[in-house]
Formats: structure tokens, sequence, C-alpha cells
């Protein structure tokens, strides 16, 4: 949920604040009560609506106007997940984008104002030619799909696949004639009101065709496995795998994100993923069988009494006798003490217990503190670029000695370059994964012959 909700303002032609992407200086905030505009402190952007009472003859008219508007859509959770100051950060790239595609448009000369809806949503508004009314509707909606694939674009190149496949962007236009028998300001907000429902219509159909996606895969059962794997840094010997889900190729549920993010926004995890356990052992390469195997499961489904069930824990076991279950620290655990319980019940059954994406919540040192694991599998965001990040390196040096304390090992998730790896080497992180080290595979093959160690 956003946290800023902005006051009304008017319609008048202004320039964006210059402050820095998260901060309203003060000289500003006074410049907006005189003026009585109120500036997003994020996007630098004006907010909708558009009127303050006491300014009401300041609203132009506008006899064809023309409206874009561009929506930025997000999966439920995506800020507890990412947090706030992530979905600032993208709706900071989307603004900036907005800006630039309304100077490139063809409808430039026309631009009257760019304005924040105070939510997720931009307008962009064009005083069109009265000749030949109607004549640029097609001309509009060709704009739109333009300002849609460039920001769709640009959240991908800026946040790669982890945040950008949670997004989506939609976008709708609209030319509406001035009625000179309704008020110029009422007017203007139906019309935009009218361009959000479009989008909302438009998003709505979207999570329909996903939710029914999402029962197709399971009910044909669909899902595919892939696995990297864990190497010993010194010398790249693969000690481990860890299994990874695919939807359907070519599907919009391929990537796993975009699939477990829709199952929780229908509240279907524990179907998912009890299809992701069953894909996974129902036939595990020789390769991954002779080498321990990381397995992702939910702290939702490691308390549901079908995963508990004896007769469950006994078949994995019986499935691959070296097996570690990670749970993400972004997870909320909540009760420690009867959670403790479950892994204990857990590590009963033979497996391990691993804590992954390390350092990338918000109560990362708690849960590795109450659940002591037997691996801890440090994220990806700590070992991008760590080398040029002296912080990256307190912190992955923190959790390698804290990691000492509890017995439990350390693994870096993410290892994409020679420099990060070696970085790593030097803080005496003993294990690691990423592209550098090996890629996904559906086909494992053989093992490396300087892979016999079993260090793990």
């Amino acid at each position: 949920m956003r946290h800023k909700q902005r006051a009304s303002v008017s319609l008048v032609k202004t320039a964006p604040p210059a402050e820095s992407e998260f901060e309203v200086s003060g000289a500003s905030i006074e410049r907006m009560r005189q003026e009585r505009i109120v500036y997003d402190g994020v996007t630098g952007l004006p907010v909708h609506p558009f009127e303050a009472p006491e300014r009401a003859t300041l609203v132009e008219r506008i006899e064809h106007l023309g409206v874009i508007y561009i929506q930025v859509g997000k999966f439920f959770g995506f800020e507890e997940l990412h947090g706030w100051e992530q979905y600032d950060r993208i709706l900071l790239v989307v603004a900036e984008g907005v800006r630039e595609d309304a100077t490139k448009s063809r409808f430039s000369d026309c631009l009257v104002s760019i304005r924040f809806s105070g939510s997720d949503g931009f307008y962009v508004l064009f005083d069109l030619p009265t000749q030949a009314p109607g004549r640029y509707g097609p001309a509009l909606e060709e704009e739109a799909a333009r300002f849609q694939a460039n920001a769709l674009r640009r959240l991908r190149n800026s946040f790669g696949g982890a945040t950008g496949d949670l997004m989506s962007v939609h976008a709708s236009s609209l030319t509406a004639l001035d009625n000179p028998r309704t008020r110029p300001s009422r007017h203007l907000i139906r019309t935009l009101a009218e361009a959000a429902k479009i989008v909302t219509q438009q998003q709505t159909r979207e999570r329909i065709d996903l939710y029914a996606e999402l029962k197709g895969i399971l009910s044909e059962k669909q899902l595919r496995a892939a696995f990297q794997p864990v190497c010993r840094l010194s010398d790249g010997a693969i000690v481990g795998y860890e299994a990874l889900i695919r939807g359907p190729e070519g599907s919009a549920l391929e990537r796993p994100n975009a699939l477990f993010a829709v199952s929780h926004q229908n509240d279907m995890d524990v179907e998912l993923e009890s299809l992701c356990l069953e894909t996974i052992f129902a036939k595990l390469p020789r390769a991954v069988l002779s080498r321990r195997l990381f397995v992702n499961a939910s702290a939702t489904l490691l308390r549901h009494a079908i995963f508990l069930n004896e007769r469950n824990l006994s078949a994995i076991a019986r499935c691959h006798s070296e097996v570690v279950i990670e749970i993400s620290e972004k997870e909320v655990v909540g009760d420690y003490a009867s959670f403790r319980e479950i892994l204990e019940k857990i590590r009963r059954a033979n497996f391990k217990i691993a804590i992954d994406d390390a350092g990338s919540g918000y109560s990362g040192l708690e849960t590795i503190l109450y659940l002591r694991p037997d691996y801890i599998k440090i994220a990806d965001s700590l070992v991008r670029h760590l080398e040029t990040d002296p912080i990256k390196r307190e912190i992955i040096a923190s959790l390698a000695s804290i990691g000492r304390r509890i017995q439990a090992s350390i693994i870096a998730e993410g290892i994409e370059r020679a420099e990060e790896c070696g970085s790593l080497v030097e803080l005496e992180i003993e294990y690691g994964q990423g592209f550098l080290l090996g890629r996904p595979s559906f086909q494992v093959p053989p093992r490396r012959r300087n892979g016999a160690a079993r260090g793990l």
C-alpha cells in the first residue's frame, strides 16, 4: 500500500522540482504552498486531482483533450517482500521514462501536463488540434502502446528478473471533446477516471487469464525441474545441487517469480508447492542423486499437515538421502518457538535446514538466531559487485562469523563474475552457486572428475 496521500491541485503548466529522488526541500514545499500545487516527493511530478476550489479560474478548457494513462502493476505482497523503497525506485524509473517519451511523442508540441496519480499511475495530457475530431484516436493509441513497451523495457533493464518479473505496466488512451455545459475541471477529471477504468479492466482480465493458466498448470502437472550446482569455491568441485522450478516453456508463468506470485495472489501456495516437490522427486538425475539436494519450501508448506505426515517425509527421504530444506529469510516465520518444533521433526526425518536469501530481509539475524540452520545462503544482492563495496563485504564477513559460531556452512548465491568469486574466497566463504559456476539445467551431465568431494 502506498504510504503517501496527496491533496487536490489545479491544472497549470509548471516545471517539476529539482530535488533529490526521495526528498523535497523546505523551499520547494513553501513554493508549492504558494502555488497551491502538490508535487510527489518520489517522481517529482505534480499530483492529480488537478483543481483546488480557490484556484478554479486557472483550470484550462481543452477543446480536444488527449489522455494517455500509464499504470504500474505489482503482484500482491510486492512491497512486503521487497520494501516500499524498492517500489519508490520503480516509480521513479517509470516517471523519468514517461517524461522522456512525452518529449519524443508525435504530439509533444501539444503537451499540456504530466501528472502522477498519487498511487501507481501517470497521466499525460495533450491539447490536440481541433481539426477533424476523432482523427487522433488511433495515433494516440499507438503512442500509449509505445509508452507501455518502453516502461516495461526500462523496468527489466533497471531491476532484472526478481523484481521485474513481479511488475507489469498497462496503458490506455482516450480523446474527449470539450462539453461547454460541464464545468471544465469536472469534465477533465471524468475523462481521467475513464482512462484509469480502462486500465483497471485490462488488469482484471489479465488476473483472470493468469489464474486460469495456473489452474491448467496444476491440473495437468506441467511444471519442470532444473538443477543448479553448488560448488566449493577453492576448486569448483560440485558438492550439491539446488532444485529450481519452471513453468511451461514460453508461457507467462514460465519464470518462478511470476508463477509463485500468481499462486500467492489466488491462495494456492500449498497446491503449487506440493506439485513442485512431486515434480522434483519424480525423476532425479543420477548426478543429483550422488550430491546433496537443496529444495525450497515456504514456512506455510512446512507447517502443513500433508507435508509433515510421516509417510510423506519418509517418501522424500527414500528418493534422496541428503535433502536440505531452504526457507527464505524474507518470509515472516512468526512464532519461532512452534516453528522450531516443526524443524526438529523435519530434522528427525534426516533433513537439513538452510536459511535462504540471508541479508536481504528485515529479520534475518533473528531468524538465524532462533532457527539455528545447518546452512546460511547469502543473498545474491549482497554478492553483486561486492569487490567494490566495503559495506557488503562487512555484512558477508559478519554472516560468515555467525555461521562459524553456530556451525553452519555458508553458501554465496548469484556469483556471476570472477571478481565476486575472488572476493568471496578472500572472505573465506567456502561454497557458492551462480552462473559463473554453473547454470540451471534440466539435463544434468555426469559429475566432474574433481567433484568427488562431499564437503558439505
